[in-house]
């Protein structure tokens, strides 16, 4: 607020620097032309006043001639004026300078005030760093509001500015990417961790999730890629088996998601909440299998 103000108050003085001359000059020109017209007037009465002595209408021209002078001279300002004559005034160059410099001086302000405000927030942010881990402790009680996520993913860039092969940094900031319903920040920062730690399950899971949400053909094939690779490494990874059902099942693949789902009930205990959904997507997927041998 404090830069605006101060570039608020840097043009206006400039302003009134530049049309200050101006208006003086206009001033100035409007006293010229009023001269210019009193003495047309005076010559022209003088031209009538020695016609009608010509004529024999007067009788005294010299006193008709003091009055016409008198009169000039009272119209003649006491005080001469020093204005810079019109012809000498500062040329359009001149304001189109001073354009430039409130321009340059502005930008200059900018920069300095700007940059250096930036570059402290910045700062600031990354030193919460440490405060954004502790509070993740505790985000199902008391989950991160939209601007503590922010400043968590700010001051997660600055550190992967710094450590950019973090690969920690960059699946935080994939899931903080997430919680900001930002597809394009997690997809990018799962992608990174990924390339980093190839063999990291967590990280490929996470990337093959959010890839076979997408919208785009190609990153469905791709995300199905990542999750064919993490069940050849533990075909025992349910949530990977769940990924791979949920693509087939999109697909029209039904055999494919019936079995893959089946496959997942083999390894979850029986106590385990998600067995009723699955066995209800297993008879989903056989229905469809049965409409479709009709």
């Amino acid at each position: 607020m404090n830069f605006w103000i101060i570039a608020i108050w840097i043009t206006l003085a400039i302003g009134a620097i530049a049309f200050y001359p101006l208006l003086k000059r206009n001033t100035h020109q409007n006293s010229q032309k009023r001269d210019e017209l009193n003495k047309a007037f005076y010559f022209d009465r003088l031209k009538e006043v020695e016609q009608e002595e010509k004529e024999g209408l007067i009788e005294d021209n010299q006193q008709t001639k003091l009055e016409l002078q008198q009169s000039l001279l009272d119209d003649i300002p006491s005080q001469p004026d020093i204005t810079v004559d019109g012809k000498k005034s500062l040329s359009p160059l001149w304001f189109i300078g001073l354009i430039i410099l409130v321009i340059g001086t502005s930008s200059a302000i900018y920069w300095n005030v700007g940059s250096w405000f930036t570059g402290t927030m910045l700062e600031m942010t990354h030193k919460k760093l440490d405060y954004f881990y502790e509070r993740i402790k505790t985000e199902e009680t008391d989950p991160l509001s939209d601007q503590e996520l922010n400043q968590f993913a700010m001051a997660l860039r600055v550190e992967l500015q710094e450590k950019p092969t973090d690969d920690k940094s960059w699946f935080m900031l994939g899931q903080v990417g997430m919680a900001l319903d930002n597809g394009q920040i997690a997809l990018d920062s799962y992608a990174k961790a990924v390339a980093l730690k190839p063999d990291n399950l967590q990280y490929k899971q996470k990337y093959a999730q959010l890839l076979l949400f997408s919208s785009d053909p190609k990153d469905k094939e791709k995300g199905e890629e990542v999750v064919k690779e993490i069940i050849r490494i533990d075909h025992t990874n349910v949530d990977a088996l769940s990924l791979l059902a949920f693509s087939s099942f999109e697909k029209e693949d039904y055999k494919m998601a019936a079995m893959t789902w089946g496959m997942m009930l083999k390894f979850l205990p029986e106590n385990d909440p998600r067995r009723p959904t699955i066995e209800r997507s297993i008879q989903s997927a056989l229905s469809m299998i049965k409409t479709e041998n009709k």
